[in-house]
């Protein structure tokens, strides 16, 4: 099974809940970086986008460490348009003031990612309803499989 992380994710392991430097949290990261490094845990390099946005210390220090991570290759760049098209074509997904930022960020690409590999399930930290666009909303209309930061930790036992 391979995992694939959306910038929310990582932001809320690095930023907000679980950060790197403090020691108690050393099981998530080995975890996280062990599945980089044996491609487990991948994401797409428009998530690196992403966090470069706003960089930090942390953000520029796991960027070189999980360089490994972010990828993009001609065929998830085909899967990300037939997102787009199935996304525009869904009467479930409906046209709403969310559209535009889940359209223009990195999101569409995860889900690419996802279904270009196939057997791979997205991470995000996103708790949004449909109408806003949520990731988990968003993957389970398109087939996507899709679990939360605490999901993730509980299937893969960390922290147990």
């Amino acid at each position: 099974m391979k995992y694939c992380l959306d910038a929310s994710a990582l932001i809320d392991l690095g930023e907000r809940h679980y950060p790197e430097r403090i020691k108690v949290f050393a099981p998530i990261w080995q975890h996280l970086y062990d599945g980089i490094n044996s491609g487990d845990i991948i994401s797409v390099d428009y998530v690196k986008i992403e966090l470069k946005k706003k960089a930090d210390k942390w953000r520029d220090g796991f960027l070189v460490k999980a360089s490994t991570m972010f990828i993009i290759s001609e065929k998830i760049e085909i899967e990300y348009a037939a997102v787009v098209l199935e996304i525009e074509s869904r009467n479930e997904l409906n046209k709403n003031k969310h559209r535009e930022r889940f359209m223009s960020g990195a999101d569409p690409w995860v889900i690419a990612l996802a279904r270009s590999i196939g057997d791979c399930t997205v991470v995000s930290a996103e708790t949004k309803s449909l109408a806003d666009y949520g990731m988990g909303p968003v993957c389970n209309i398109l087939g996507v499989d899709h679990m939360n930061l605490v999901e993730f930790f509980e299937v893969n036992s960390i922290g147990v």
